[in-house]
C-alpha cells in the first residue's frame, strides 16, 4: 500500500497480549556456589527465570586498599548480602531449567514437626531484606531520616511507640527519644523505624501524655 505526505489515513486496532506484572506470594531460597551468586542470577535471567541476589556495593581505595563507601575514591566491588543464597519467586520456582544452570545447588528446606518444607519469604519479609540492603548501600551523607523528625518504631520490644530522631551516625543507625518513656534514648537501625506524618505524631504523643497524666492523678 502506497501513502503520500499529507494524506489522511485511518487506523486499525491490532489485538495484542498485554503484559501484566505478576507479584509473587512467596520467594523461595535457592543455594548456589558461594562467589557465583551474580553469575547464577544472570544465567537464570537469560533463560527468562526471575531471581534476586541482595548485593552490597563497596568501593576499595586504590591507594590505601581500604574499603570506603565513597564511589569516587576507588574500585567498585559487589558482594552478596547472603553469600551462597539467592531468591526465586514462586511462579518460576518449578521451572526445570533452574537445575540445568551451573553452580545451582538445592532448595533450602526447614525441618518442622510435620516434616520438611521449602524455606520461603513473604513479600513483607522481602521488603525488610531490600530495606536492609538499601540502608547498607546508602552513600555517606544521604540519610533516610533527619534530626528532630518524628518516627514510629516498627521492630523490637518498643514497636508501636512514637519517637523523635536525636542523633545520626555513619552506620545507618540513629538514636531516638521516646516521649512515652520520659524521653528515654534508644539506638536503632533505620530499618526499625518508619516516618510518621506530623499530624499523626502530634495526636499520638498527646494521647500518650494524657494517659500518663491520668495515671499520675489517679
Amino acid at each position: 500500500m502506497h501513502y503520500e505526505i499529507g494524506q489522511f489515513v485511518g487506523y486499525e486496532t491490532i489485538a495484542e497480549p498485554v503484559a501484566v506484572p505478576v507479584m509473587p506470594a512467596r520467594w523461595f531460597m535457592l543455594s548456589v556456589t558461594p562467589g557465583r551468586d551474580a553469575r547464577v542470577v544472570r544465567r537464570l535471567l537469560e533463560r527468562g527465570i526471575c531471581a534476586y541476589s541482595p548485593t552490597i556495593v563497596r568501593y576499595i581505595n586504590r591507594q590505601t586498599r581500604i574499603e570506603t563507601r565513597k564511589s569516587h575514591l576507588g574500585k567498585r566491588v559487589d558482594r552478596p548480602f547472603l553469600a551462597g543464597m539467592i531468591f526465586v519467586p514462586d511462579f518460576d520456582a518449578r521451572n526445570p531449567a533452574i537445575k540445568r544452570v551451573d553452580d545451582v545447588g538445592e532448595w533450602v528446606t526447614i525441618v518442622e514437626d510435620d516434616g520438611p518444607r521449602f524455606a520461603s519469604l513473604r513479600p513483607a519479609d522481602m521488603a525488610v531484606v531490600r530495606g536492609l540492603v538499601a540502608a547498607e548501600n546508602a552513600p555517606i551523607g544521604v540519610r533516610a531520616y533527619a534530626l528532630q523528625q518524628m518516627v514510629q518504631i516498627v521492630d523490637g520490644p518498643l514497636a508501636g511507640f512514637v519517637a523523635q530522631v536525636g542523633r545520626l551516625d555513619s552506620h545507618s543507625r540513629l538514636t531516638v527519644f521516646v516521649d512515652a518513656l520520659r524521653g528515654a534514648s534508644v539506638q536503632l537501625s533505620e530499618t526499625q523505624v518508619e516516618p510518621v506524618p506530623a499530624g499523626q505524631s502530634c495526636s499520638t504523643a498527646g494521647r500518650r501524655k494524657r494517659k500518663r497524666s491520668e495515671r499520675h492523678s489517679a
